[in-house]
């Protein structure tokens, strides 16, 4: 069903918005590297199945780029406004070719991990690049499987608007 642009807005704020809130709610910072796990990645991944991909690009690339801002790690503003709008650009369309949700949310979560893994060897070095990954990694898997949680409950809700 087609909805109108002022729906549409609403949606993409909210998720932007809910996407800032649950990165910083939950923040747990990274031992021996910089940057946090957050559950950021759950909101932009369903936002990206909802509404498609162009959506999940910009929630994941604002709302996780407002939250760097807020948290005091603005040197991430940049690269995570990337790595996260790509994560959710490819959660869409993931979803939208294949309709898999599993491969919709989970290679984007790998994707997250190895942007931040380029990242942090871009800005730290090798030594931090590593002592991130497996934490960006486990960060991608709660927050793809949080998105299948998220979907099968409130896709139903969203899909009779």
């Amino acid at each position: 069903m087609k909805r109108n642009n002022t729906h549409q807005m609403v949606m993409f704020a909210m998720f932007a918005s809910l996407t800032t809130v649950m990165t910083l709610l939950f923040r747990i910072p990274i031992p021996n590297a910089q940057g946090y796990l957050n559950i950021g990645d759950a909101v932009l991944l369903l936002a990206a199945l909802i509404m498609g991909p162009a959506a999940g690009f910009w929630v994941g690339a604002i709302g996780s780029a407002l939250a760097d801002m807020i948290a005091g790690y603005a040197m991430y503003m940049p690269f995570t406004f990337l790595v996260k709008g790509l994560e959710g650009f490819f959660a869409g369309v993931i979803y939208k070719k294949t309709g898999n949700t599993i491969l919709a949310v989970f290679i984007p979560a790998l994707w997250m991990a190895t942007g931040y893994f380029f990242t942090d060897w871009l800005l730290y070095g090798t030594a931090a690049a590593v002592a991130a990954v497996l934490m960006n990694i486990l960060q991608g898997i709660v927050g793809a499987v949080i998105a299948l949680i998220l979907f099968k409950i409130l896709n139903p809700i969203f899909s009779k608007r």
